[in-house]
């Protein structure tokens, strides 16, 4: 009877033991199918011409990036003066990160609306950790308004013109077309 007892005492502990820190199996489980959410996409553009011919002209995007394999959320931004559209896929973008995570990457073609995210995340495994990267893409179209003036006045030293183009923020979901891993 003395046995059994230690036998049950130690096979309870056994089983309550785990192999490995639940988060990390979270992580681990959660990297297998990631999806990213694109929160508050914002393009705007703003067009100034200081004279007839000589202009200054921006494009910004910006977005929250959360992925369903990590909890924390990145900051993407980026701004061009590539004209007329400033984004046209092809010039990647580092997103904002915490000291220590790794780097989220974005691109975006304004004229069909595409993103295009890359990402690298860590499951922080204390014997094998791993790191996770995904690539995928996703299509959205802006609604946008596009509101001109014109200086009829204008002298020189003043504004000639001025154009802006402001869209609504939207919300993108992109799941990976491409994963892999490095244990």
């Amino acid at each position: 009877m003395k046995h059994f007892i230690t036998l049950a005492a130690v096979l309870a502990l056994a089983v309550a033991a785990p192999t490995k820190r639940e988060d990390e199996d979270c992580c681990n489980d959660r990297a297998k199918n990631p999806e990213w959410t694109v929160h508050g996409l914002d393009y705007h553009a703003s067009y100034i011409f200081t004279t007839p011919a000589h202009q200054n002209s921006w494009g910004y995007v910006n977005f929250n990036l959360t992925n369903t394999a990590v909890d924390y959320t990145v900051a993407c931004s980026g701004d061009s003066d590539q004209l007329s559209d400033f984004f046209y896929g092809n010039m990647w973008y580092t997103c904002d990160t915490q000291e220590g995570i790794p780097p989220a990457y974005f691109r975006y073609d304004r004229p069909t609306g595409r993103v295009d995210l890359n990402q690298t995340w860590i499951c922080p495994d204390p014997k094998y950790p791993t790191t996770y990267g995904a690539y995928g893409n996703a299509t959205k179209e802006l609604e946008c308004t596009d509101t001109t003036w014109q200086n009829s006045n204008w002298t020189m030293g003043q504004i000639y013109s001025s154009r802006n183009v402001d869209c609504k923020l939207v919300d993108l979901v992109v799941e990976p077309s491409e994963r892999w891993a490095v244990a």
